[in-house]
């Protein structure tokens, strides 16, 4: 893939094909363009150099990655550029000496295969990384040789996010670098004599004109905002309550259900935030049950025919807001064995994945018979920190024991 559309239909390319050409004439010069375009991309953007025009060809549209990335960080002269796309891969921009080295996009496995590569001269640069990338001092992460690095950084936002779309970078036709060939010198010439006879024509009027009100005030302008979050979406969805914080509140009602005398808790289900129990009369009297409800005044209490239901709003706050999005498949596949070594005896069916904005997610149903309500806290710690959302509970008690079905909702990317 050599074209990478950002989350605002901004359009870069990478993996493009670059020859310095140094032809004598014009004619030549447009004759060895046609030809490499024809081979190698009809998109094309030409640079003059001191020992001739660099000239790039691609496939696809955009704008040139490597020299906007190189723009950014303000043109040094040796530069290693890492980022870790939404995708799963990384782009890998590199300039040795001034000039693009290698611009491509490269899977995370691979990664270390091409920095390697570039190890082994003896050129420090500036590296700039951002991302969860395989680099570092572990075993199993690439470390930079102490000769390549003149300085290193990882930083703290996105520059891919932030790289403004510029003309001077813009791939276009064949005809378009002819003309930029042809016309460049000539054009800033031109330009240079139109500004200064403005200029001149400019003091002139201001000098017989000698205006006495001084000049309106500059108008200030902020910074620009700032690029939309991609995982807005994402980080939207889990500002619910925790579903091991829910899953604790429901065990705690029933556990609390238990200490009323004369009454036996029946079942338990969960819709939205309102949470409902029923009891049934084991020798107990409607009085034994609103004295119980005055120490519990925010639950409501309804009595009929030897049942009562209690109902009530759980109180859980949101989440914090999550700094890191995990690959889906591995969320999956971790929660389905933990679940059988930690929780035996449940049945876990886990639903398609499917597409949202800038996330996947799936469905997990977890059933569950004849659990004591120890044995649930056990299920409260393997849901912990996991980036879930608790859509619907139920649950049936018998001899004590609890059996029931939860339906969760597993997010990642």
């Amino acid at each position: 893939m050599t074209q990478l559309t950002r989350y605002d239909d901004v359009k870069f390319v990478v993996l493009t094909y670059r020859e310095l050409l140094t032809a004598a004439s014009a004619s030549v010069m447009k004759r060895e363009i046609q030809l490499l375009a024809a081979e190698n991309g009809q998109y094309v953007k030409c640079f003059e150099r001191e020992q001739g025009v660099e000239t790039v060809f691609s496939r696809d549209s955009g704008y040139l990655l490597a020299e906007s990335v190189w723009d950014y960080f303000g043109q040094p002269d040796n530069l290693i550029y890492c980022e870790e796309l939404p995708n799963g891969n990384a782009v890998l921009v590199v300039i040795r000496g001034g000039t693009v080295f290698l611009d491509t996009e490269v899977g995370l496995r691979n990664l270390m295969d091409e920095l390697t590569a570039l190890s082994l001269g003896s050129v420090a640069y500036q590296i700039k990384l951002f991302g969860n990338l395989p680099i570092g001092e572990g075993s199993s992460q690439f470390q930079f040789p102490r000769q390549n690095v003149d300085k290193i950084e990882w930083l703290e936002a996105s520059p891919f996010l932030a790289l403004a779309p510029k003309e001077d970078y813009e791939l276009g036709t064949v005809k378009q670098a002819f003309v930029s060939l042809g016309y460049t010198r000539a054009a800033i010439k031109k330009m240079a004599i139109v500004g200064i006879a403005l200029l001149v024509i400019g003091l002139l009027v201001w000098w017989i004109s000698k205006p006495n009100a001084p000049p309106p005030p500059p108008v200030v302008q902020g910074p620009p905002p700032p690029p939309p979050d991609p995982y807005l979406a994402f980080k939207q969805a889990l500002t619910t309550p925790a579903p091991d914080d829910i899953l604790s509140d429901l065990v705690n009602t029933l556990t609390d259900a238990y200490t009323i005398p004369g009454w036996t808790p029946q079942s338990l289900s969960l819709a939205g935030t309102t949470a409902t129990v029923t009891l049934s009369k084991n020798g107990g009297n409607a009085g034994i049950l609103l004295a119980w409800k005055r120490s519990h005044p925010d639950i409501k209490l309804s009595i009929n025919s030897g049942q009562a239901m209690m109902t009530y709003t759980l109180q859980e706050t949101s989440r914090a807001t999550p700094e890191v999005i995990y690959k889906l498949p591995d969320l999956l596949a971790n929660l389905y064995d933990e679940l059988n070594v930690k929780f035996p005896g449940s049945t876990v069916s886990v639903g398609a994945i499917t597409t949202a904005d800038h996330y996947q997610k799936s469905n997990i149903n977890i059933s569950f018979n004849d659990q004591s309500p120890d044995s649930l806290l056990v299920l409260v710690e393997v849901l912990k920190g996991l980036p879930a959302v608790l859509n619907s509970a139920s649950m049936t008690v018998s001899n004590g024991l609890i059996s029931g079905q939860l339906g969760i909702q597993l997010i990642g990317a």
